[in-house]
């Protein structure tokens, strides 16, 4: 056991856990150091008297097989036991001055709804819909960069070409430029389109990817939501031997003779390894802990140019009332409405947690209510101004829940709102952004490397290396990550 490599992990986010499961599994001694009390980052919940109230999950890319599957099943966030919920129904865009707008998870069904509502914009549809199935066959690589060799890019280019090719044609398009060069005519379908993509950076890819994964089953919910999710990963980790230090921060990572040899607490605290990785904040990875000295002109134009997800408000409640829908996520427009001291750019989403019977009791719901809110509202508040704002958005969010649900505000139990200071609070994540780098035509084909330049035994992870975040791309750069130790220490991987 004294002849064991430790590997010291900064942040217990699935990420993080992630290369401490894999860490466990090859050898390793591994530790992992995380802020909060809990492990999971930003895939999370909270419990508030009988309520859970979700913050991350509504789908995960890979629920049903390829890479991201296998991961998964590696670490536990998706065993036998756990139930898939599929919905039939992506969302549906409630427009007050217009029809609602729905999109469902099926291509073809979609673009019979679409053809039946906008007749006169059948070749527009048509296209738009066969785009989406040539995205049905994008592979992700199961290998780290470094270790791919060409064949691998000859097979994933074999097996993915449709995809790739659709890709390559509209890298350069945001979502806008592609509703537009579709010519819609029909008023309503141009203008819900563009009411939930409309973001002006917004890369036409993610949304052309999210039906096509939808399409094959791939991209379901897991029951239990996001809690569940980094609790299992937090079992699977400590089972293997693993260990976690709660509500410590660390304040440097320790570098001698350009070597990571481990890293110093806020309290104080050095603890050594042979390996240091980091699952935390890219941003405050690079230019706080490591003190701004390693980073490639790569990693400087994507902090310098890429534009990060807005952050956002959840208003959380709990209602006693079994408060029925018929589609679980819908997207209000409401441009130029105001919430406290956010106004809105598009709208706000209703998240109604009724298929979920994890999240209220019996007979009683979990309504959430989101909407993005930037950084630099939150980020000088003084105490007494942040209670202040609370409570205008609790009343407003409470208005909401009114017109949507009229008579349910009588009846609320619990209300809970989180905002871009309880994100940076708990995470640190930059700019209080909950997923990373927004993905644009700027951004959107690349991604930033494991290892940064001038610094051995050191490699970072997480979601901030991939425009568009999220957990699939999270947990796999974990694996990643003891995928090139394990070369380097000249062993064999293994996902036992």
């Amino acid at each position: 056991m004294k002849d064991k490599k430790k590997i010291i992990i900064v942040g217990g986010g699935v990420a993080g856990l992630s290369a401490g499961i894999y860490a466990q599994m090859n050898g390793f001694d591994s530790q992992i150091v995380e802020m909060h009390s809990i492990a999971g980052g930003l895939c999370t919940a909270w419990h508030r008297k009988e309520y859970k109230f979700d913050y991350s999950i509504q789908w995960l890319v890979g629920s049903k097989y390829g890479v991201f599957h296998n991961v998964y099943r590696d670490t536990d966030i998706l065993n036998d036991g756990i139930e898939i919920i599929n919905p039939d129904v992506h969302l549906k865009l409630i427009n007050p001055q217009a029809e609602d707008f729905v999109i469902y998870t099926s291509i073809d069904k979609w673009e019979n709804y679409l053809l039946e509502k906008a007749p006169e914009d059948t070749h527009a549809i048509r296209k738009m819909c066969r785009d989406m199935r040539r995205c049905t066959k994008l592979e992700s690589f199961d290998l780290a960069p470094s270790l791919r060799k060409p064949f691998h890019y000859i097979r994933a280019l074999f097996r993915s070409y449709p995809t790739l090719l659709t890709i390559l044609k509209y890298k350069n398009l945001r979502s806008e430029d592609y509703f537009n060069l579709l010519n819609i005519k029909n008023e309503w379908l141009h203008t819900s389109l563009h009411g939930i993509y409309g973001n002006a950076n917004f890369s036409i890819i993610p949304f052309l990817l999210i039906l096509s994964w939808y399409a094959q089953g791939n991209s379901g919910y897991p029951k239990g939501g996001s809690l569940a999710v980094a609790e299992r990963m937090h079992q699977r980790y400590t089972k293997l031997g693993g260990n976690i230090l709660f509500k410590k921060r660390v304040a440097e990572i320790m570098v001698e003779n350009s070597r990571a040899k481990g890293v110093l607490l806020e309290d104080g605290t050095r603890i050594e390894g042979d390996y240091v990785i980091s699952a935390a904040d890219g941003y405050h990875t690079i230019f706080n802990l490591l003190k701004g000295k390693y980073f490639s002109s790569n990693i400087k134009k994507a902090y310098e140019n890429w534009e990060p997800f807005n952050a956002f408000v959840q208003v959380s409640f709990g209602v006693n009332a079994g408060l029925k829908t018929d589609v679980p996520v819908q997207w209000v427009l409401a441009k130029g409405k105001e919430i406290g001291k956010t106004k809105l750019r598009l709208g706000y989403r209703i998240l109604n947690y009724n298929f979920d019977k994890t999240m209220a009791p019996e007979g009683k719901s979990c309504i959430i209510i989101r909407f993005e809110s930037p950084w630099e509202i939150w980020e000088n508040l003084s105490e007494e101004e942040y209670r202040e704002e609370k409570k205008r958005i609790e009343k407003a969010a409470l208005q909401l829940l009114e017109e949507h649900y009229p008579g349910t505000s009588a009846l609320v139990e619990v209300c809970d709102i989180a905002t871009p200071q309880t994100t940076v609070r708990y995470t640190g994540a930059w700019k209080g952004s909950y997923e990373g780098f927004l993905p644009s035509p700027k951004n959107i084909t690349q991604q930033l490397s494991l290892t940064l330049p001038g610094l051995s035994r050191f490699y970072m992870v997480g979601q901030w290396l991939f425009p568009g975040g999220g957990i699939p791309p999270s947990v796999l750069s974990g694996k990643w990550a003891l995928q090139m130790i394990c070369k380097e220490e000249k062993r064999k991987f293994t996902n036992q």
